[in-house]
């Protein structure tokens, strides 16, 4: 990787590093609502510096030169289609999951968020805004679209997806793999990294409104 890659890589992944470790451990220190309060605004701030630092240590990887998405329609098509399979992949592979492999039906992400969200109903804009923000700057910007400048983009896509995965830890392994791969072939189809958030967003939204 050249120099503006690694400073665009380390700088979006030392930010989200810090965001997750802070909503970690600020609960610990903190009780109910100062803590969730606390999470959320650095939650918030942490996805502006993430913008800000992506301009700042920019670099135009092999998927934002592509630049696909010139008009607003073929953006909205790509948002809209992108938000159905996203969906869509939850409710089949949800299935599979859960008859084949014997997982429990629910997420223990999304459990966790709307139980929340009911004591604390400000906390709605972690995972409806600042998490697509963050998530999609590092899986997608750095570990599928910056890694492409050096390997082919497939096998960066099963690495973001993988990671991605992990991250989310709650043993729907393959749903949020599945998800991740959708969101990299937005990101690749539009070539800007706002679409996939865009879509990250509703879907979020979606799920949470559902649960609630």
């Amino acid at each position: 990787m050249n120099k503006q890659n690694s400073a665009n890589g380390l700088a979006l992944t030392s930010a989200y590093l810090f965001i997750m470790i802070c909503q970690l451990m600020i609960p610990h220190y903190f009780r109910n609502g100062p803590a969730y309060l606390i999470c959320t605004l650095i939650w918030l701030l942490g996805a502006l510096a993430m913008i800000f630092l992506n301009r700042r240590f920019s670099f135009k990887n092999p998927i934002d030169s592509t630049e696909k998405c010139t008009q607003a329609t073929h953006e909205a098509i790509l948002i809209g289609l992108g938000l159905i399979a996203t969906l869509a992949s939850q409710i089949l592979l949800t299935t599979f999951e859960v008859n084949v492999l014997h997982q429990p039906s629910g997420s223990e992400n999304t459990n966790m968020f709307i139980e929340i969200i009911h004591q604390y109903p400000y906390y709605f804009l972690c995972p409806v805004i600042a998490a697509p923000i963050t998530e999609e700057l590092v899986f997608r910007k750095f570990f599928f679209g910056n890694f492409s400048s050096v390997l082919p983009k497939l096998i960066c896509a099963l690495i973001s997806s993988t990671v991605f995965s992990i991250g989310h830890s709650d043993g729907h392994f393959i749903v949020y793999a599945a998800i991740g791969l959708i969101l990299c072939y937005v990101y690749e189809e539009s070539g800007k990294i706002r679409t996939s958030m865009i879509v990250h967003m509703l879907m979020n939204l979606t799920v949470i409104l559902i649960n609630l």
